[in-house]
């Protein structure tokens, strides 16, 4: 197993109630921090195990810092790895963008080098098939690559006005539509998710809404794009999220989320920790292999 309790404390020394507490309390940190600790992919075939929320990847990939197209933001954060296909999907979606002028793509989280639950417990991102985009298309980016300093620390601005209930049109332009379009293109994309406000505006702007099933609204979403890819072919132990239900989403559903975020912000209580996910057992072949 992958649970190392004795890192953090000597049981042998505690008071048993003390111990208990602790293993308790502990456990589901040590067993993301494992993840998080690793230092390269598994040295086995690409496989996915699990879904986006309790998994991970074997034999990932990894996306080079950059390349046509596109550049990657925060390395530090040591997220840039995923199944061969989302590394796929990215550099041909950026080869896209270039041969549409439409700017550089500046790439956001895939995955730990295998997957698994980061030390914050993020509640995506596990077994290799998401990648967050950034809207943002900065012009500097078509001429020259930003430098190390900005890859740190620029942040992705908001596309939406100051209270969230509308698209920036000094921001929000036909680019970012065309990025989206061509972004849901791929058979292998099973969803994009938007913010709620970004999803209403395609669907009053755009005449042809098909493409639009795949734009799903969910929250945190104006300053990057949420991609997932569907299950790879003989990928087995990879679980699929839910199918989308039919029509192009423009509907009650919408005007649900958009009621939500008209809403007045409720006082903030502080938000309990996530609760680790169980992984598949095949998980553990993932994180003990070579």
């Amino acid at each position: 197993m992958y649970i190392h309790f004795t890192t953090f404390l000597d049981i042998r020394r505690c008071l048993p109630t003390v111990c208990i507490f602790f293993v308790f309390i502990m456990a589901p940190f040590a067993a993301a921090n494992d993840w998080s600790r690793v230092t390269h992919p598994s040295k086995t075939s690409p496989e996915v195990i699990g879904g986006p929320a309790a998994g991970c990847v074997g034999g990932a990939a990894t996306l080079p810092s950059e390349g046509i197209g596109y550049q990657t933001m925060r390395l530090s954060r040591h997220r840039v790895y995923g199944h061969p296909s989302l590394i796929h999907f990215i550099r041909t979606l950026g080869m896209n963008m270039e041969n549409q002028h439409l700017g550089v793509i500046l790439v956001g989280d895939l995955g730990q080098p295998r997957g698994g639950p980061t030390a914050s417990l993020h509640r995506s991102h596990q077994n290799g098939l998401d990648v967050d985009l950034w809207y943002w298309l900065p012009e500097k980016a078509k001429k020259q690559r930003l430098n190390q300093d900005e890859v740190e620390n620029l942040s992705a601005p908001s596309m939406l006005t100051r209270n969230h209930l509308a698209v920036d049109p000094a921001r929000w332009t036909a680019a970012q539509v065309e990025m989206l379009r061509l972004a849901a293109a791929p058979d292998e994309v099973d969803r994009i998710f938007v913010h709620p406000v970004i999803k209403k505006t395609l669907c009053d702007q755009e005449e042809d809404r098909d493409w639009l099933r795949k734009i799903r609204p969910w929250w945190n979403h104006d300053d990057h794009l949420h991609v997932r890819l569907r299950c790879p072919p003989q990928n087995e132990s990879c679980i699929s999220q839910k199918s989308l239900p039919p029509g192009d989403g423009c509907d009650a559903d919408l005007e649900w989320w958009l009621d939500a975020v008209a809403k007045p912000p409720a006082k903030t209580t502080p938000k309990p920790k996530p609760p680790t996910p169980v992984l598949p057992s095949a998980c553990d072949a993932v994180i003990e292999a070579p």
